[in-house]
């Protein structure tokens, strides 16, 4: 399959396809009547703590963007939270992740910011948020012996991965640095320079640290919420495990996808399926009713692709 636009659509089709077979075979034997009964027994308040965790998260987002687009690139943080927002709703709105695209658009046409430098950390970020999340999910393995050897391999294979990406850039930035780059693959590259920065690399790495252990609450809340009460050690493997199916681009919002990835994890915990669908739907929902007002409210006309020049306030 040639990397056309139209060869990303069957790729798309394709993988939403696989999602909802998969969907079909986890749901198979699923009581409507016991998952509405989840759903509507389901404690509010957890809920709604959930979801105040969801924007301290973003937050945590814009703070790892704002500490990597530094010394060249000064935004405020208040600034880029918005952007974050906005990029995150558009996200769930539109597939592929478009949100991102807009992030940078608006970092270029509000804040003069290069698009190869939000482009460079677009792309670290994703990487740092890998090893974070590992690092955050590292002991469940170890607190929960029962869990099957792929959990530890997969997290073996995703941190070497991350690691190695992380250990070329470290060079490739370097060698970039060296000269001026010209090309517009090399400027991207020049734009991930956090990575040979300690003192900024490590203020990233400690901040989206930070962000998965709020993100972890957030599951253990919502999992509560619903009336599964799990060690901490099963909460980070359902963490780990729905952050790896929703890597996977699929329909908008993640929506399919995140539920596989926590069925998987909770079918392997011996958790029943509708308490469990009923934690997926809810976590999912928590975020992405207030995080579309929010935007909406905050960055309408971002929302609605246009842009306009501020002034940049102090930092």
């Amino acid at each position: 399959m040639s990397f056309t636009p139209r060869g990303f659509r069957l790729l798309r089709i394709a993988t939403i396809a696989i999602v909802a077979v998969l969907l079909v075979l986890f749901l198979r034997n699923l009581d409507w009547d016991k998952l509405a009964h989840a759903l509507r027994h389901a404690s509010l308040v957890p809920l709604l703590l959930s979801s105040v965790i969801y924007f301290v998260c973003l937050f945590g987002k814009a703070l790892s963007w704002r500490i990597m687009l530094q010394p060249r690139n000064v935004v405020s943080i208040w600034r880029l939270y918005r952007y974050t927002i906005a990029a995150f709703a558009a996200s769930a709105l539109t597939p592929a992740r478009a949100g991102e695209l807009l992030r940078i658009w608006a970092l270029k046409a509000r804040d003069n910011v290069p698009v190869f430098d939000s482009t460079g950390v677009a792309i670290a970020e994703k990487l740092l948020d890998a090893v974070t999340l590992l690092l955050v999910c590292a002991p469940a393995p170890f607190l929960m012996p029962q869990l099957p050897g792929w959990v530890t391999n997969a997290m073996l294979a995703c941190g070497g991965i991350a690691v190695a990406v992380l250990l070329v850039l470290f060079f490739a930035v370097g060698r970039i640095e060296a000269r001026e780059p010209r090309s517009w693959f090399g400027r991207m590259i020049a734009g991930m320079n956090v990575v040979r920065d300690p003192k900024r690399m490590a203020q990233a790495i400690l901040v989206l640290v930070l962000t998965w252990c709020a993100d972890l609450i957030a599951v253990v809340l919502v999992l509560h919420a619903v009336g599964i009460d799990v060690p901490i050690g099963a909460a980070m493997f359902i963490l780990f495990t729905f952050n790896l199916a929703v890597a996977i681009p699929a329909a908008p919002g993640q929506v399919g996808t995140l539920q596989v990835g926590a069925l998987a994890a909770t079918s392997v915990l011996g958790i029943p399926e509708e308490p469990a669908l009923a934690f997926a739907l809810l976590y999912q929902a928590m975020q992405l009713a207030p995080l579309l007002i929010l935007a909406f409210v905050l960055e309408l006309d971002l929302m609605r692709g246009r842009t306009r020049p501020e002034p940049q306030p102090a930092s």
